[in-house]
C-alpha cells in the first residue's frame, strides 16, 4: 500500500519537477543513514527519474579516452551524500558494495580520505580530522547543496566560508578544474600524475542543485577495451587532468574538481558497474559519492 501510495504520487507530481516546485522531506545529514531506496521501476539502461531525481547517463570519447557521464538534477541538498565504507579509519570497501549498502541511484568513488594522515575530513556535517594540507586544493560542499572550492587549502578564505555556511562535506584529493566558472591550470608538482595518462574521476557542479559525474576509462599503461553501442571495439587509454578539466569546464561547470582516480575510478549506476572497468579489479576504498532518491517507495525494508 505504502509503495502504491508513493507511485501515485510520483504520476501527479513528475511534471513539475522540471520546474524544481516540489518540496521533500530532507534525508537525514547523519554519515551512518542511507539514501532510501529507489523504485526499479523508474530505471531504464541510462536513465533514473522520479519526482526527486534525474540521472542521465552517457558514455562519449574524448580523443582515446572513454568518459562515462552521470548528469544529475535533485530536488534537495540533502540527496548529494556521501558514505564510508566502515567506522573511520578503520576499514575499507568496494565502491559498488558501499554504493549498495547506501541505496545510491548513480556513485563513485571519493577521496580515500584514510589512505593518509592529513586533510580536513567532514563528511556528512561529522568532522572527522581538522588538518588541512595546504599543498591540496580543498572541495566544500554546503548546506545548500552548493560546491566551494579554496585552492592550497587557504585558511583565511576557509574561515570565512565557515562563517557564512554550513560544511557538510570536505574533500582533500584535486586539483582544481574550476573555480567561479573559470577553468584552471594544472599544477605541474601536484600529486598523483596530473599531467599523465591515467583513470580519472571528477564531479562539477553545472548550477543549483545540478551535477555531472565523470570517470575516465583506462590508463596509458592500463588500457582497456571499451565496446561501444555499434559493437566496435576500442582502446582507452585514460586522460590527463587537463583533459578532465576541459570536458567539465566545456559542460557548463561553474565549480569541478578531480578526485581519486587509478584503480578507484568506478562508476556505479542502480546497483550495476556503468564504467569499463570490472567489479573484481576495483579497490576497495575508504568513502563514496552518491545520489539518492528523497522518495520513501516503502522499500527501505527490504533492504534491512
Amino acid at each position: 500500500m505504502r509503495k502504491l501510495a508513493a507511485i501515485l504520487l510520483c504520476a501527479m507530481l513528475l511534471p513539475c519537477f522540471a520546474a524544481a516546485e516540489i518540496a521533500f522531506p530532507s534525508l537525514p545529514i547523519d554519515i551512518n543513514t542511507p539514501g532510501h531506496v529507489a523504485d526499479p521501476a523508474n530505471f531504464t539502461a541510462t536513465t533514473y527519474e522520479d519526482p526527486s531525481i534525474s540521472v542521465t547517463m552517457e558514455r562519449v570519447w574524448v580523443g582515446e579516452a572513454h568518459f562515462n557521464v552521470a548528469r544529475v538534477k535533485i530536488a534537495d541538498a540533502s540527496q548529494l551524500r556521501t558514505a564510508l565504507a566502515g567506522p573511520f579509519g578503520k576499514k575499507t570497501n568496494r565502491i559498488s558494495t558501499i554504493a549498495k549498502n547506501n541505496n545510491a541511484v548513480v556513485a563513485i568513488g571519493g577521496d580515500y580520505c584514510t589512505n593518509e594522515e592529513g586533510g580536513f575530513v567532514v563528511r556528512m556535517g561529522e568532522t572527522f580530522r581538522k588538518k588541512p594540507i595546504k599543498t591540496r586544493d580543498m572541495l566544500i560542499t554546503d548546506e545548500n547543496g552548493d560546491f566551494h572550492i579554496i585552492p592550497k587549502s587557504d585558511a583565511a578564505t576557509l574561515k570565512a566560508l565557515m562563517d557564512e555556511h554550513t560544511l557538510v562535506n570536505v574533500f582533500n584529493f584535486g586539483p582544481a578544474l574550476v573555480i567561479d566558472g573559470q577553468l584552471q591550470e594544472i599544477p605541474k608538482d601536484y600529486r598523483y600524475n596530473p599531467n599523465g595518462l591515467e583513470p580519472r574521476c571528477g564531479i562539477g557542479q553545472v548550477g543549483p542543485l545540478e551535477y555531472i559525474l565523470v570517470v575516465v576509462d583506462g590508463g596509458k599503461d592500463r588500457p582497456v577495451t571499451v565496446t561501444n553501442a555499434d559493437g566496435t571495439k576500442q582502446k582507452s587509454y585514460g586522460c590527463k587532468t587537463a583533459t578532465l578539466a576541459q570536458f567539465l569546464y566545456d559542460q557548463g561547470c561553474q565549480q569541478a574538481y578531480n578526485l581519486d582516480g587509478g584503480n578507484s575510478a568506478l562508476m556505479v549506476f542502480g546497483e550495476e558497474n556503468f564504467s569499463t572497468k570490472t567489479v573484481k579489479s576495483e579497490r576497495s576504498v575508504s568513502d563514496i559519492i552518491y545520489f539518492a532518491t528523497a522518495i520513501d517507495f516503502g522499500l527501505d525494508a527490504t533492504k534491512e
